[in-house]
C-alpha cells in the first residue's frame, strides 16, 4: 500500500498507529516489523510515539534509517564480501580529507572544494543503482574511485554510499540471506517514500519481493532531493511496480490554516507530473499569506527582526537605532522557538544572522554543520575511534598533535608519507619511530602507551567514564576550553550521550556509539526545546513545523533558482510555505547583493500562481536619499 499524505495530514502518526495495530491486534512479533526512515530524528520520533502506544515492546521493533539497517546487515553478513568485522564508518569531513589525499596521490588538484565536488559526483553516480564501472569510466572518475576505495579499505572504513550499495550486494548475491530476511521481516514500512533513490528502492524490493508486505507513506509534492539521487518516479509508478498495490490518500491537513492550504495547493497544482491529490483543511479561519516587498537584503533582515520582536515582546537597541519602534507595547504572543526563517540558499542567511545577532535575538542556524563536527566533539570522538581501531588513519592523524605534543605539520606529513610508502597504517609507522627526533620519540611513546592501556582496559571501563578520562588525561578538554569556554558544555553533552550505553558491554558500547555518531546527519541536530529562532534552508526545514514562517529571497533566480528544475523549485516553495501552523510571510527584495554582485530582482513567479484574495501585500518603500544640505554639517577634522 502507498499512502499519499500531504503536509500536516498525520502521516507519521498513521505509520506509528499501524505498527501498534500490527502488534496488538494482529499479534505480529515485533522482530518481524521493519520501519525505515531517512533521519535518526524521525526514527526516534516514531519509536517514542510507538512506545506511548504499546510500551516496552516498541524497543524490539526493527526501526531506523536506511543506512542504519544496512550497517547492521553488513555487521552480520559482511564477511561474505570480505569486510573486516570491526569496520568503521567514515563521516563527511573525513571523507573530504581522504579524497584530498587521493587527488594528490593521482596528481590532481587537492583543494577541499574540488574534493567535495568529486565526492558529490561519485555519490550521484553510485546512487543510480546501475553498474557503476561504465558510468565512472564515462565520467573520467575510474582512477579516483578505485584509489579512494583502496584508501578506505586500508583504514578499515566504509562510507555512506558503501553501506547502501554493499547492503544491496549482500541481498542480491546471497539468496539464503535474502530468504532469511524475507521470512523474518514480514511487514516492511517506509517513511518519506518520495525520497528513495534507485539503490534504496532496489533494497526495499529485495527485502519484500513480489509477494511481501510493503507499506509506504510519502508525498510527491515534497520530493526535493533530486540532487541526492532521489527519484519520485518510484512513487508515481508504485502500482506498476507492485501489481497488487493500492493507494490511499490522506488529504485533510490538521496543520494548515485555509489561506495557506489554498495557496500551496494552487501553486503546486501547476506541476503536471504529480499524483492526483488535493490538500484540504477543516480550519475555517487564519491569516492571509503576507507578501512583503522590500528594497534590499538589509531591509529584509530589519523587517524579520522587527516582526519577531513585536511578537515575542520588548524592543531592542537595534530597533531604536533603526527608528522602527512604533509603540511600547508588543503582542507578546510567542517565544523565539516559534519562528523559522527559511531561505533557498544558505548564502542568503548571512545578513539575517548579522541582524539577529545585532538585535540580541537568540537564533541557531540549523543544518549548517553537525554538532558532532564541532572541534572538541570531533577530537574526543577521534580518540575513541583510534581506541576502537588504531589503523583508522584519518582519526589518528587528527589527534596525533591535539593537544600540541611537539609533532609539527612537517613531521606529521613525513610520517604519513612513510606510511604510504610502506603501505601500512600510520599507527604501524609510529611504532617504528624512524623519522622522529629524540624528544618526539619520547612523546609518541607516551601517546602510544596510553592508547594501548585504554585498549587493554576497555572491557572494564564504562563508555562515559572512558570518554571523560580521555578528554582529561590527554589535556584535550583543558586545551580546547582555554580557546573557548563554551566547549566544556559540549564535552558534558557528549558524556550524557555516551552514558546511555554504560549498561552494555564496553567494547560493544563503543562500537554502537561510534556508529550513532557516524550515521548522524545535520537534520538530527534540531532540538525543538531550544528557545531560539531557527534560520535554515528550505531543504533543512523539511519535516519540521513552526507557528510562524518567514521565507526570504522569494525572487526570480533564487526561488526558482536560475539553474534549477522548475518543477522541483516549485516543490521547494510548497515545502517552505507548508512548514507553518499559523502565519506565513514571503519576502522578496527589489535589489539584492549576492555572490559578489548587486542586481535588481523581480518577485518570484510563484507569488503570482495563487489568488490575490489569499494574499496580504506589504511594500516597504525605498530609503530616501538625502541631499548634502539635509545631511547636516560635516564633522571638522582635528588635523586640518
Amino acid at each position: 500500500m502507498l499512502v499519499l499524505a500531504g503536509p500536516g495530514t498525520g502521516k507519521t502518526r498513521t505509520l506509528t498507529v499501524r505498527l501498534a495495530a500490527l502488534l496488538t491486534r494482529r499479534h505480529v512479533a515485533p522482530e518481524s516489523l521493519l520501519a525505515v526512515t531517512f533521519t535518526g530524528r524521525a526514527a526516534r520520533h516514531v519509536r517514542e510515539q510507538l512506545h506511548s502506544l504499546v510500551g516496552d515492546v516498541a524497543r524490539r521493533v526493527v526501526l531506523g534509517t536506511f543506512h542504519g539497517f544496512c550497517l547492521r546487515l553488513l555487521r552480520e553478513e559482511g564477511q561474505r564480501l570480505q569486510l573486516p568485522q570491526d569496520f568503521g564508518v567514515v563521516d563527511g569531513r573525513d571523507q573530504v580529507t581522504i579524497m584530498q589525499k587521493v587527488m594528490k596521490h593521482i596528481g590532481q588538484p587537492e583543494h577541499r572544494t574540488v574534493a567535495q565536488r568529486t565526492l558529490h559526483d561519485l555519490s550521484a553516480l553510485r546512487s543510480q543503482g546501475t553498474p557503476v564501472a561504465a558510468s565512472l569510466k564515462e565520467a573520467g572518475l575510474s582512477d579516483v574511485y578505485e584509489t579512494y576505495h583502496r584508501h578506505l579499505r586500508k583504514y578499515g572504513l566504509l562510507d555512506f554510499d558503501d553501506l547502501l550499495c554493499l547492503g544491496v550486494d549482500v541481498l542480491e548475491g546471497c539468496p539464503e540471506v535474502r530468504s532469511r530476511l524475507r521470512q523474518q521481516l514480514t511487514h516492511v514500512s517506509v517513511d518519506e517514500y518520495q525520497d528513495v533513490n534507485p539503490v534504496q528502492h532496489r533494497l526495499l524490493h529485495l527485502l519484500v519481493g513480489d509477494e511481501g508486505n510493503l507499506w509506504a507513506v510519502g508525498d510527491g509534492d515534497q520530493a526535493i532531493y533530486a540532487f541526492r539521487g532521489a527519484a519520485s518516479e518510484h512513487l508515481l509508478q508504485f502500482c506498476t511496480r507492485y501489481v497488487n498495490g493500492k493507494v490511499l490518500r490522506l488529504e485533510r491537513s490538521y496543520r494548515l490554516p485555509p489561506h495557506i492550504a489554498a495557496a500551496a495547493s494552487q501553486v503546486i497544482g501547476k506541476n503536471p507530473a504529480r499524483p492526483d491529490y488535493t490538500l484540504k483543511t477543516d480550519q475555517t479561519s487564519g491569516a492571509a499569506v503576507q507578501v512583503v516587498s522590500v528594497p534590499d537584503e538589509r531591509a529584509e533582515a530589519e523587517w524579520v527582526v522587527r516582526q519577531i520582536e513585536e511578537c515575542v515582546g520588548g524592543t531592542s537597541h537595534y530597533q531604536h537605532n533603526q527608528g522602527k519602534v512604533m509603540d511600547t507595547v508588543s503582542r507578546r504572543e510567542g517565544s523565539f522557538r516559534d519562528f523559522a526563517v527559511l531561505c533557498r540558499l544558505h548564502a542568503l542567511t548571512k545578513p539575517l544572522q548579522e541582524a539577529l545577532a545585532h538585535s540580541g535575538v537568540p537564533f541557531r542556524v540549523v543544518g549548517e554543520t553537525r554538532w558532532f563536527d564541532k572541534k572538541i566533539v570531533k577530537d574526543v570522538v577521534a580518540y575513541l575511534k583510534v581506541i576502537h581501531n588504531p589503523h583508522d588513519d584519518p582519526s589518528l592523524a587528527r589527534v596525533l598533535n591535539r593537544p600540541p605534543r611537539g609533532i609539527g605539520v612537517q613531521t606529521q606529513t613525513a610520517l604519513e608519507a612513510e606510511a604510504e610508502r610502506r603501505r601500512c597504517s600510520l599507527y604501524e609507522t609510529l611504532g617504528r619511530l624512524s623519522t622522529l627526533s629524540a624528544s618526539q620519540v619520547s612523546t609518541v611513546r607516551v601517546f602510544l602507551q596510553r592508547l594501548e592501556e585504554w585498549r587493554v582496559n576497555l572491557e572494564e571501563t564504562p563508555l562515559s567514564r572512558l570518554l571523560a578520562h580521555v578528554a582529561d588525561v590527554t589535556g584535550l578538554q583543558r586545551w580546547r576550553v582555554e580557546q573557548d569556554p563554551r566547549q566544556e558544555n559540549d564535552v558534558l553533552r557528549l558524556r550524557l550521550l555516551a552514558a546511555k550505553y554504560d549498561e552494555m558491554n564496553p567494547p560493544e558500547a563503543l562500537r554502537q556509539f561510534l556508529e550513532e555518531v557516524a550515521l548522524a546527519v545535520e537534520a538530527d541536530d534540531y532540538d525543538a526545546d531550544v528557545d531560539a529562532v531557527s534560520v535554515m534552508t528550505i531543504h533543512a526545514a523539511k519535516g519540521l513545523e513552526f507557528p510562524e514562517v518567514m521565507m526570504c529571497g522569494v525572487e526570480e533566480g533564487i526561488l526558482p533558482y536560475e539553474h534549477g528544475d522548475l518543477e522541483e523549485e516549485r516543490r521547494l516553495f510548497y515545502v517552505g510555505l507548508t512548514r507553518t501552523r499559523e502565519r506565513a510571510h514571503l519576502l522578496h527584495c527589489r535589489s539584492r547583493f549576492l555572490f559578489g554582485d548587486r542586481r535588481d530582482r523581480a518577485a518570484s513567479r510563484f507569488l503570482s500562481e495563487f489568488d490575490d484574495d489569499l494574499k496580504s501585500p506589504v511594500t516597504i518603500a525605498d530609503r530616501p536619499r538625502r541631499s548634502k544640505q539635509e545631511r547636516g554639517p560635516e564633522q571638522l577634522s582635528f588635523l586640518s
